[in-house]
């Protein structure tokens, strides 16, 4: 067996048990996932810029602003009232230094997103049933 061949299969895998992992889940177990990826995917974008591999960057964009999107959709406004707004105005940030223009303060923009949504995704574990 090749080392290509065990990449795929270990890449199978992690696949399957995310998969499984998100049909079991409860509504909040969801959002935990959706930031985990969230934060996942902000840290590859950083890796990628660092190394200069704008291929990579631009999907790990592309698949943080889908994520990003997919929480701002799911506020509920007639609910949540002036917090799903303060979510929805901090996502709207987030997106906005994420596709920022890749360049000198590229990293940083970035950086300040993922930390910005990370403390939402603390906040979000700490009320979480069973947390």
């Amino acid at each position: 067996m090749t080392f290509q061949s065990n990449i795929r299969r270990s890449s199978s895998y992690q696949s399957v048990q995310k998969n499984s992992h998100v049909l079991s889940a409860n509504p909040y177990d969801l959002v935990a996932i959706l930031f985990s990826e969230l934060r996942d995917n902000l840290d590859l974008m950083i890796e990628s810029a660092r190394r200069k591999d704008h291929g990579k960057l631009f999907e790990f964009r592309a698949k943080a602003l889908s994520i990003l999107n997919g929480l701002d959709e799911s506020l509920d406004f007639q609910s949540a009232g002036e917090l799903a707004q303060t979510l929805h105005s901090i996502y709207t940030e987030a997106g906005r230094r994420i596709q920022a223009e890749v360049g000198a303060s590229f990293i940083q923009r970035v950086e300040s997103a993922r930390e910005m949504l990370h403390e939402i995704e603390k906040a979000w574990m700490a009320i979480a049933p069973g947390r």
